[in-house]
C-alpha cells in the first residue's frame, strides 16, 4: 500500500460507505434501490457523490461482467486533520467484481440452520440503517457463527438482523421485520421487499421486537441483494429449538422472483 493510500480516510477511520449488487445478463440487479441507498447514505454521511457518473461506470462494468457481483466502495477521500475532513472532501469510488457465493442457491431451496449470536449491536441512531465502512461488529459476529448463520440482537436483546442480511418472519397473520432506527443495516433487498409486500397487499409490520417473538413464528427468512430470500428451517436456542415451515416462503419466493424479473427487464 502506497503513502497516499495510508492517508485515505476509509483506511484511517472507516470514513465511507459501500454497497454490493448482483449482476445478471449484463445488468445491475435492483439498481434503482442501490442508487437510492447510495444517495441517502452519502447525504447522511455528508459526502457529495456524483451518482450519474457512478451509474455510467456501474452499467459499463456490469455489461463486461455479464453475471456476478459488483462491490461499490466509497471513501471520503484523503486528508484532513485527524478525524476532521478537509473543507471540501473529494470522495474516491472504487468498483470491484466478485463471484456470487455458490451456496446461496442451495440455501434458497433447502433453508438454513441458525442460532442467536452472542455479539450484540450497539445503538447509534446517526448511523442506523447506513451501510457504512465501520463493520467491526459484523466481523465479530462472523467469528462466532457455528451454524449456517446467526440472528443478531441489539444491546437490549431486541431482534435486528442476520450477520449480513435482514430478517423477516410470519406470525399472527402478518409478516414482521425489525425497525432499524437505532442500529442495523437497511438492506436494498429489504426496501425492495417492503414495496412488493405493499403491491401484493400482504400485511407487514415494522416494530421493535424482543427475541422471544421469533420463537413463536410460523416462517422465518433472511434476505439480502445477493442471497435474496433464504428460509430458516431451524433456530437453535437455549430455551428450546424451533423448526419453521418453508411452504409460505416458497410461495413468496415465486411472487418476488416475478417482480424482480419485471424490474430487471425495465432497465435500459
Amino acid at each position: 500500500m502506497g503513502a497516499d493510500n495510508h492517508r485515505d480516510r476509509a483506511f484511517q477511520y472507516g470514513d465511507g460507505l459501500f454497497t454490493t449488487l448482483a449482476v445478471k445478463y449484463g445488468k445491475p440487479q435492483l439498481w434503482h434501490w442501490h442508487k437510492l441507498r447510495l444517495q441517502d447514505d452519502s447525504r447522511r454521511l455528508l459526502l457529495s457523490l456524483d451518482i450519474d457518473t457512478l451509474q455510467e461506470e456501474v452499467f459499463s462494468q456490469a455489461k463486461l461482467l455479464d453475471t456476478g457481483v459488483i462491490k461499490i466502495h466509497v471513501s471520503a477521500g484523503a486528508g484532513g486533520r485527524g478525524y476532521l475532513r478537509p473543507s471540501k472532501p473529494v470522495p474516491q469510488v472504487t468498483l470491484t467484481t466478485h463471484e456470487v457465493p455458490p451456496f446461496y442457491s442451495q440455501w434458497q431451496q433447502t433453508g438454513i440452520d441458525v442460532d442467536f449470536s452472542p455479539v450484540k449491536l450497539g445503538h447509534q441512531p446517526l448511523l442506523a440503517g447506513i451501510k457504512h465502512l465501520n463493520r467491526l461488529e459484523q466481523v465479530l459476529i462472523k467469528q462466532h457463527i457455528v451454524n449456517d448463520d446467526a440472528i443478531v440482537c441489539d444491546m437490549h436483546d431486541n431482534l435486528i438482523e442476520g450477520s449480513a442480511s435482514n430478517l423477516f418472519w410470519y406470525a399472527d397473520g402478518a409478516w414482521h421485520t425489525p425497525l432499524l432506527t437505532q442500529c442495523g443495516v437497511n438492506g436494498v433487498f429489504r426496501a425492495f421487499l417492503l414495496t412488493v409486500f405493499a403491491q401484493l397487499n400482504l400485511p407487514v409490520c415494522e416494530a421493535v421486537y424482543p427475541r422471544k417473538k421469533l420463537l413463536n413464528a410460523d416462517s422465518v427468512f433472511l434476505c439480502n441483494s445477493l442471497m435474496q430470500i433464504v428460509p430458516i428451517k431451524t433456530l437453535f436456542d437455549a430455551s428450546g429449538n424451533c423448526t419453521f415451515s418453508l411452504e409460505r416462503i416458497k410461495e413468496l419466493q415465486q411472487k418476488v422472483a416475478t417482480r424482480l424479473l419485471d424490474e430487471h427487464e425495465s432497465l435500459l
